[in-house]
């Protein structure tokens, strides 16, 4: 009889220390939107293998040379184009090519570069690139998390609780980004995601 009074006691004192222990909490998402300058990037395949016609008559370098006559004309200088047959022949196409880059900061410069369309050429990838500092991102998360809270709180005051402390917090945002360039994604701005978890008072 002994032995079960102190079983039971040990089992109720492990329930009321585990309700104790358990909190009420509310778990919320925080944004903010962060205006950013992107440096955009492009590549182009200029290859032998976009040709069906005149396959068997023209020369890589006469396409390239086609490409780049209408890529001065459009007022992109030959300087700024950086060439990588490596990645072409990584690619494994059978006949000779090329892949032409262009990086720029400026996107009415780039929307030019992706305009000019030319005999053996074909758009290959077309992507921005955003980057923070340390000190950046976790202004943004600062500004993310007030988000977040005043989102807590507005839910909590619905239900007749408070925020109280924060119990969990995340964070998955990188300090660099690269995106691929939609037409319907703003390239002047991000956002940047956080998840809390308040407890509920």
């Amino acid at each position: 009889m002994k032995r079960l009074f102190i079983a039971l006691l040990v089992i109720m004192t492990t329930i009321k220390s585990y309700s104790q222990e358990k909190r009420n909490t509310i778990n919320v998402n925080g944004l903010h939107t962060v205006q950013t300058k992107p440096v955009f990037h492009a590549r182009m395949m200029v290859s032998l293998n976009n040709v069906y016609y005149d396959s068997q008559t023209m020369t890589l370098e006469e396409i390239k040379s086609g490409y780049f006559t209408k890529l001065t004309k459009a007022g992109i200088s030959k300087t700024n184009l950086k060439e990588n047959h490596l990645h072409y022949d990584l690619m494994g196409y059978e006949k000779d090519g090329t892949i032409i880059e262009f990086t720029t900061t400026s996107e009415e410069a780039m929307q030019k570069f992706l305009n000019v369309r030319s005999l053996g050429v074909s758009k290959l990838e077309y992507t921005y690139k955003t980057e923070f500092t340390e000190e950046q991102a976790a202004a943004y998360a600062k500004k993310a998390f007030d988000n977040a809270k005043q989102k807590a709180i507005n839910i909590a005051y619905k239900i007749g609780k408070k925020v109280g402390d924060v119990t969990y917090f995340n964070d998955n945002n990188t300090l660099k980004r690269n995106t691929t360039w939609y037409y319907t994604v703003p390239t002047d701005s991000l956002e940047y995601h956080i998840t809390v978890t308040f407890e509920l008072l």
